[in-house]
Order: structure tokens, then C-alpha cells, then sequence
């Protein structure tokens, strides 16, 4: 019998690998949702202020579960009548300490629509639209994983 483990709109849920943590993008705000969490039980996880662009895949657990990478666009306090949708990075929130830090700074001339990180959480692949489809594969910036 399924279980309903939120109240709301949400979207693209994602299991840590230890599976004590879901988190999951919540109700549209104009081009932006908050990135959300609970447990398995449906209970409340705290987690940072974060928007998302609405679209696509939002967030990876890295294969340590100690981490979540995640894309994100602008925060909405910037302009949006000068919002570049297509101006998006990828960041790391530590589960720990409920840090984030910025991991990539991509020009603005192509969008990511998903992104995966590498069974070792050595590597992130994500796709980058711009004109024409690339499948682009970086090292993990500053791995928390790497001895």
C-alpha cells in the first residue's frame, strides 16, 4: 500500500545511499523550487535555504551519502527581469555541517538538464544544451570523498 511521505507539490525525489534521507524539489515559485528533505517516515529534514531551477534533475547523494550535489540556477533575489535560466552551477551541501559550497562557475551559454555523479564520487557527468547536445564529464571539484 503506498505511503504518502509529503503534503504539496513535489517533484524529482532522490534516495541517499544509506536510505535514512529523501530529498525532493517542492512547490514551483515561478521558475524556482525549494529543495526539500525527509526521512523514510515522512518526517521533516532541515536542510539550507536552496532553490532549484524547476526542470530536470535537481540533485545526487554522493556514493558516501556524506554529501548532496546539487544544480543550481540564480537565486531569486537577483533581477529576474535580467534572469538567464541557462546560468546554472553545480554546488555541494555537506550533510554534516549543512554547508554548501560552489563547485563549478559554467558560463551561461548552455543549460544542464540532468547530471550523475560517479560510483567512486571521482567524476561528475552532466549534459550542457547549447545549440547542439554535449555530454560533458568533470572531476569532482574539492571531493570531500578523495583521501
Amino acid at each position: 500500500m503506498p505511503v504518502r511521505l509529503t503534503t504539496g507539490e513535489a517533484s524529482n525525489p532522490v534516495w541517499s545511499p544509506a536510505g535514512n534521507l529523501i530529498v525532493y524539489a517542492g512547490a514551483n515559485v515561478g521558475f524556482f523550487c525549494p529543495l526539500l528533505a525527509v526521512g523514510p517516515d515522512g518526517t521533516p529534514v532541515k536542510l539550507p535555504s536552496i532553490e532549484v531551477l524547476r526542470e530536470g534533475v535537481r540533485a545526487r547523494f554522493l556514493p558516501n551519502g556524506s554529501g548532496l550535489v546539487y544544480l543550481q540556477g540564480l537565486p531569486s533575489a537577483q533581477n529576474l527581469w535580467l534572469l538567464d535560466l541557462s546560468a546554472q552551477n553545480l554546488w555541494l551541501l555537506d550533510l554534516a555541517t549543512k554547508k554548501t559550497k560552489e563547485l563549478t562557475r559554467l558560463n551561461s551559454a548552455g543549460a544542464i538538464r540532468s547530471f550523475d555523479i560517479g560510483p567512486d564520487g571521482n567524476n561528475i557527468v552532466f549534459d550542457r544544451l547549447r545549440g547542439n547536445s554535449h555530454v560533458v564529464l568533470i572531476d569532482l571539484p574539492g571531493n570531500p570523498q578523495k583521501p
